[in-house]
Order: structure tokens, then sequence, then C-alpha cells
């Protein structure tokens, strides 16, 4: 149990929020909940959009912590496989899917809809901040069709 004091939730509104285009391009990424945002998270919880037709983000993992996401609206092009590149697979995700993701697990996305945006929340679990999660970055990017 966290200490008295800090036994309060924490609200942080969309407007307190600057879109982040630098952590994983073509993502549009909000950072709502970390340790910049609240003392002492042990969680690191956004918003990511991807615009219409938007190419995958960089291939990569985190050997950390595990990953969640919800899709709030659109339609997800999303390849995953094992931290050796094993046992890829290529799945549609759609609004109203949850979605765990291991550690270690290689995840990356794209936009399927070419006239239309997509969004999804998710969450870095046990870690404060991005770099804590010590994201391994690939060379690769998935290939393959996109669905519009």
């Amino acid at each position: 149990m966290v200490p008295f004091d800090r036994q309060m939730p924490t609200v942080i509104r969309p407007n307190q929020i600057a879109p982040d285009v630098t952590y994983e391009p073509p993502l549009r990424v909000g950072f709502g909940i970390n340790d910049q945002t609240v003392a002492g998270a042990k969680a690191t919880m956004g918003r990511t959009i991807l615009a219409p037709g938007a190419g995958p983000n960089p291939t990569h993992y985190h050997a950390v912590n595990d990953v969640c996401w919800y899709i709030l609206y659109g339609r997800i092009q999303a390849w995953f496989a094992r931290s050796d590149g094993s046992d890829r697979k290529s799945v549609i995700l759609e609004d109203g899917d949850f979605v765990y993701i291991p550690s270690g697990a290689i995840h990356v996305l794209a936009n399927a809809s070419a006239t239309e945006e997509v969004s999804l929340v998710f969450c870095y679990i046990g870690v404060g901040n991005t770099a804590d999660a010590q994201t391994v970055w690939l060379d690769q990017t998935p290939q393959g069709s996109r669905e519009a």
C-alpha cells in the first residue's frame, strides 16, 4: 500500500497532455500517466492516434514490462512475434478489442485504413516512464499487405 499521504487519485485532463510525435513515429502519443504527471507512478499510460494510412511504427519489444492495449476506434494491422522473431503473426484489431502483450513480445502496428483515423489506449505495466521499459528497437519493419 502507498503511504497514507499519497492515497488520493490524480486526474489528468486532455488539455494537460501534449502529443509526442517523436517516441514512435508515425504514432501520435499522448502520455497521460507516468512518473512526470503522477509522483511515484508505477505505470505509463496514454492514448495513441494513427492518421489514415499511417504506416508501421518501429519494430520493437519491451524487455522488462508487459503492455496492454484497448482499441477505442478504427482497425489496426498488428504484427506480433517472439523476441527472436519466431512465430510471427499478423492480426487485424478492431474497436473494442483488448490486447495483452507480454514482456519480450515483438509488436508493431499500422492503420489498416487509408481513410479513417485509429485510436488506442495503452499501458506499460510496472514502469513509470518509457526509459524504464528498456525498449529494444529492432532494425526490421514487418512487410506484408495492408487492408484498406
